[in-house]
């Protein structure tokens, strides 16, 4: 492929001029998660059983054909399939990818689990980029910055500057500012606002979810904030997925050519069963589904996985029944 395309692609994809001249988005090696049922035990809403369960609450929808008003009572059986490919761009700490909306923690190597985000509205998107947990903070009080206070003139409201810890606090109880001027990974006071793009930049997690997390995280541990709607993965076993998200912040991207572009470079072209990937790619159900084309073995020179988690272990948000390529 050409040079000059490339350095285009890199650009669109990651925000930032490319170190070296041939860098190219990462080819994935791990594929977790898979098909299950959950019989429910209580009533809840589509959101909810999508966001515990780590898929999209549309994914739910279809897969079990549900009607509106959506409602989830005790006793349905659940059809969750939540095969995701993992994006393995450090080997300690986290990766959050801002269009999936998921946080993915790693440490010593291994994928710990993953996380359900709220991120940067469209208007006031979530940055890119490599930085670090700076500081770590328990019932924090929020020091409104002044482009927020801007806004609240603007909207005619009243100005406030800080807010006191307690349930009227955005942050919650749990706050972890990062190097990324403005932004940081916090818990929310409104919980229903997780698996949307609705904030000023920060990072929003259920509170239950960052409580579990905050103590895992600590001072400078690196935080890889990425930008990518298609994912595009070949396993040590040779099969090829591919993952498409809605691509919310309208960055410039061909997905078709993406796709191409991506298997000429890393020389699987002749593994991929083309009829298979413009559905994937219209439908942006963000699940990880095969098209490896039929007849296509183990290959002889997989892709080393020495950069790769080297486990993944269970939790709600892969579910029980995970299944590791």
């Amino acid at each position: 492929m050409a040079l000059r395309a490339w350095l285009i692609l890199l650009i669109l994809l990651t925000g930032a001029q490319p170190a070296v001249a041939d860098t190219a988005p990462p080819l994935y090696t791990q594929v977790a998660g898979g098909e299950q049922e959950i019989t429910l035990e209580k009533s809840t809403s589509v959101d909810r059983l999508a966001l515990e369960n780590g898929v999209r609450w549309v994914s739910v929808v279809r897969e079990n054909g549900l009607k509106k008003p959506y409602k989830l009572k005790p006793g349905m059986v659940i059809k969750i399939n939540n095969r995701h490919i993992v994006p393995a761009e450090v080997q300690n700490g986290l990766v959050i990818n801002l269009p999936e909306l998921r946080l993915y923690h790693f440490q010593n190597g291994a994928y710990l689990r993953r996380f359900a985000l709220a991120v940067g509205k469209p208007s006031w998107p979530t940055p890119t980029g490599t930085y670090k947990i700076c500081e770590k903070r328990k019932n924090p009080t929020w020091n409104v910055p002044p482009s927020i206070q801007e806004e609240m003139d603007e909207m005619g409201q009243e100005v406030i500057t800080k807010v006191p810890p307690g349930p009227k606090n955005p942050l919650g109880k749990y706050f972890m500012a990062t190097t990324a001027s403005g932004v940081g990974i916090h818990a929310t006071n409104r919980p229903w606002s997780v698996g949307y793009f609705v904030s000023h930049g920060c990072i929003r997690m259920l509170p239950n979810e960052i409580e579990k997390l905050f103590p895992q995280v600590e001072v400078g541990t690196t935080v890889k904030i990425i930008y990518r709607p298609i994912k595009l993965a070949l396993t040590p076993q040779g099969k090829v997925y591919l993952e498409a998200i809605p691509n919310i912040y309208g960055w410039e991207l061909k997905p078709l050519e993406w796709v191409q572009d991506m298997a000429e470079y890393y020389n699987i072209t002749d593994r991929i069963d083309w009829d298979k990937v413009p559905p994937i790619l219209k439908t942006k159900s963000g699940l990880a589904q095969d098209i490896t084309k039929a007849g296509a073995g183990p290959i002889p020179t997989a892709p080393s996985t020495s950069n790769a988690p080297k486990e993944v272990r269970l939790s709600p948000l892969q579910g029980q029944a995970v299944k590791v390529e």
